[in-house]
């Protein structure tokens, strides 16, 4: 009998179950534990850019994943690797999403890599907090 090849969605179809992520047909996690994934940014922003995908879209899974993201840049932050970092999601089409399962981003920043400008308050493009910052 011959195996079943696995699907893989692309970006913007609709993910129904981590074994169909595009991260799994594109690479080997860097590090698993039971509820995350870890990966290296395919299309990085800045040198580090890691994903931390759940292995389960549920509010546990994808809280363990967040608390993975936390710990890794708590540390690469005590070892000099970095002076910050982001952790987010995109959720939803209008915010950026573009691979429909949820995944944690966590971006490396170093002191002066770009101008400050108030963090999260201006991820939406139409921002405009002058008056108040």
């Amino acid at each position: 009998m011959q195996s079943q090849k696995p699907i893989y969605k692309k970006p913007y179809e609709k993910v129904n179950h981590y074994s169909e992520s595009v991260w799994l047909s594109n690479d080997t996690p860097i590090f698993e534990t039971e509820f995350t994934a870890v990966f290296k940014d395919r299309y990085p922003c800045v040198e580090g850019h890691t994903l931390f995908v759940p292995k389960q879209d549920i509010p546990e899974y994808i809280g363990q994943s967040y608390k993975l993201a936390y710990e890794f840049a708590e540390r690469w932050v005590s070892e000099g690797k970095m002076d910050g970092f982001n952790v987010g999601m995109n959720i939803g089409r209008c915010a950026g999403q573009t691979i429909f399962w949820p995944h944690i981003h966590l971006i490396p920043r170093k002191e002066g890599d770009a101008e400050s400008r108030g963090g999260m308050r201006y991820a939406h493009p139409g921002a405009d907090h002058r008056e108040r910052y």
